[in-house]
């Protein structure tokens, strides 16, 4: 008996060297570097950046009415205002996953609002987020914070799920921020089964789980389908994750200084975010280096959804719009526009 046991106790032994040992999937390095746009006040040279993103989007093969856009505190002037907002939406998602919240604070603050398409979002293709690595990703933040610099004199990023962790990302980067918002980020994914992606034969994992490569969502409403991604390739999870990987951990939250607000959905241990994991938000929260009376965490219990600042989920859209707009003008100094 002893010896069948050291038997097995070997064959233990190896099968977990060989999962240790085993390939993993590797993206190329990020390399931050930060886009320069020229700062104008011009607005002849900002009616000619609205053209070059119009006709950049309209080559990208994009589902309808999912490019990214500008939205013009005065249509009729186009001018730089004192503050822009920058919306970086979630993955798979676009400008409609912060509508209306984002436009209603925008107008609210007289702010020239971007609505940023992250990369491989929007697309037309099943095989949308393919081509989606780590170095994209974070480079497609970059963009938009440089068409917001262009649009406003100090900018305010907004980012909902996984557009929260690249505004995190671009926070920790960038200490001339105005403020961050920050809604349901996605710091963590509340299915821990996706950490195993990025480990040890987490290609092979995921290439078994899901053979065909291909994630396909078949439960939005067709309203909703138009500004989702409903088919899109497995190497965007990989990319994702890789991303949480690298980036959410303390050290980047301690850099990050501006004043933040944080909201997401939360009521009871049994009613929560399914999508990502609320511990981890609050967790983040604490080990932010933004001074305590500069940030605040909100609750939204009757929010119902991961995506609370959009009317095709949200239970509270008011409440999170109240919310974020005293933040704003309390902690952030906004003045509401005439």
């Amino acid at each position: 008996m002893k010896r069948i046991l050291l038997i097995l106790a070997g064959l233990l032994a190896g099968l977990a060297l060989v999962y240790a040992f085993g390939p993993r999937h590797r993206f190329d390095p990020v390399r931050r570097e930060a886009i320069k746009l020229a700062k104008t006040a011009n607005p002849a040279d900002l009616a000619n950046l609205e053209r070059l993103l119009a006709e950049s989007e309209a080559k990208a093969g994009l589902k309808p009415d999912n490019e990214a856009r500008i939205v013009w505190a005065d249509s009729a002037h186009r001018q730089k205002t004192a503050y822009s907002i920058v919306y970086i939406p979630g993955f798979g998602a676009s400008w409609a996953e912060g509508d209306p919240v984002h436009k209603q604070l925008a107008r609210r603050f007289g702010c020239n609002l971007y609505l940023a398409r992250p990369a491989e979002h929007g697309l037309r293709s099943p095989d949308a987020m393919k081509a989606l690595t780590p170095a994209r990703y974070v480079a497609s933040a970059e963009r938009a914070l440089a068409i917001g610099q262009a649009l406003g004199d100090k900018v305010i990023l907004m980012g909902t799920s996984a557009g929260g962790m690249l505004s995190l990302c671009l926070a920790a980067e960038h200490p001339e921020l105005a403020a961050v918002v920050l809604y349901s980020p996605c710091i963590e994914v509340a299915n821990p089964a996706l950490m195993l992606t990025t480990g040890p034969w987490g290609q092979q994992i995921l290439n078994t789980v899901m053979p065909d490569e291909h994630v396909t969502i078949t439960h939005y409403k067709p309203d909703r389908a138009r500004y989702w991604l409903t088919r899109y390739h497995t190497n965007g999870l990989l990319t994702l994750q890789t991303m949480l990987d690298t980036y959410m951990t303390p050290e980047l939250f301690a850099r990050v200084k501006q004043p933040l607000f944080l909201g997401y959905y939360y009521k009871d241990e049994a009613n929560q975010d399914k999508t990502v994991s609320v511990a981890a938000m609050r967790t983040m929260f604490d080990q932010l280096g933004t001074l305590p009376g500069q940030k605040e965490q909100v609750a939204f219990p009757k929010a119902g959804e991961h995506v609370i600042a959009s009317h095709f989920t949200s239970g509270d859209l008011p409440g999170v719009y109240r919310a974020t707009e005293q933040f704003l003008r309390e902690k952030v100094r906004l003045k509401p526009a005439e």
